[in-house]
């Protein structure tokens, strides 16, 4: 990837989580606040919805940089495919808790207890976010509910925030849930307008990509962050691959049968065996950049 090509000084679709390459749709935006409410004011729990890619891996590591800049300590969980021990092993390393393969149950709650005791005398707030819940054992929502019991006999202001796929109910942490948060694809304005900004964003104020190459981006991914991210960021490298000056729909077609070959597309001819030969020049291209790990 050669920056100077278009005199980036970073690359404009890397997969980061620094909170200045963050760019938010509407529902985004409202998501961030409605989190941030449940940080600030120490409620119990919030849970954070919506597809895969929609962004809400995202929204939990900025409200975590933020919870920790207002004072509070902070644990993070990837919990795909935890049971409930597992979980509080991983909620018991993040309090830092000594906790290897031979502590019991009982061991780990005793120890989370006298953390709770200890940051509720110093009136320190703590936040876990665990991402990934609708993949998890049901043990795990026992968790959660003995995590709030514990800091409720100490006094600690515990707040948890959990991270879903839409279609996935929570129906045993009802009573304890005090704000569900959707998120949900862009629109083609939005996607529009990221694209646009992540190029200027890493210094080049040129249009790189042509409106008919951005309009099939949004059909192809329906909107979709992670799959928008993932199509440009191919996209771009192609496009250097061949010399091109701009990304061009001819470039984008040839991308996302690579990225996405499951997609319906709802162009005409497409799918065609009469596709042009510079189709399948850009299309062997990007394959060859994907199997060699570029």
């Amino acid at each position: 990837m050669n920056l100077a090509n278009w005199g980036f000084h970073h690359w404009p679709f890397d997969r980061t989580f620094a909170a200045d390459r963050f760019f938010s749709g509407s529902l985004h935006d409202e998501a961030m606040a409605r989190l941030l409410f449940l940080v600030e004011e120490s409620r119990r729990c919030g849970i954070l919805s919506g597809p895969a890619g929609s962004g809400k891996t995202f929204l939990l590591k900025l409200v975590q940089q933020r919870a920790e800049r207002m004072g509070r300590m902070t644990v993070q969980c990837e919990a795909t495919g935890l049971d409930g021990r597992e979980l509080i092993g991983q909620i018991a390393t993040g309090c830092h808790i000594p906790c290897d393969a031979d502590a019991t149950p009982a061991r780990i709650w005793n120890g989370l207890q006298t953390c709770f005791a200890g940051l509720a005398l110093i009136r320190q707030p703590l936040v876990v976010t665990i991402d990934h819940f609708d993949a998890v054992d049901f043990t795990c929502q026992q968790v959660i509910r003995r995590l709030h019991q514990v800091s409720d006999s100490v006094g600690l202001k515990l707040t948890i925030l959990l991270a879903t796929r839409e279609q996935i109910a929570i129906t045993g942490l009802q009573e304890i849930n005090e704000l569900r948060i959707a998120t949900a694809p862009w629109t083609m304005a939005e996607t529009s307008h990221f694209i646009r900004t992540a190029v200027e964003r890493a210094g080049c104020m040129q249009k790189l990509f042509t409106d008919e190459a951005v309009a099939f981006i949004y059909e192809a991914t329906r909107g979709i962050p992670w799959s928008v991210t993932s199509i440009c960021h191919l996209c771009l490298l192609a496009a250097q691959v061949h010399d091109a000056s701009i990304v061009t729909l001819q470039i984008v077609e040839a991308t996302a049968h690579e990225l996405l070959p499951k997609i319906e597309d709802r162009r005409p001819g497409i799918h065609s065996p009469s596709a042009s030969t510079g189709q399948k020049k850009h299309t062997s291209t990007v394959a060859a950049l994907m199997k060699s790990g570029t």
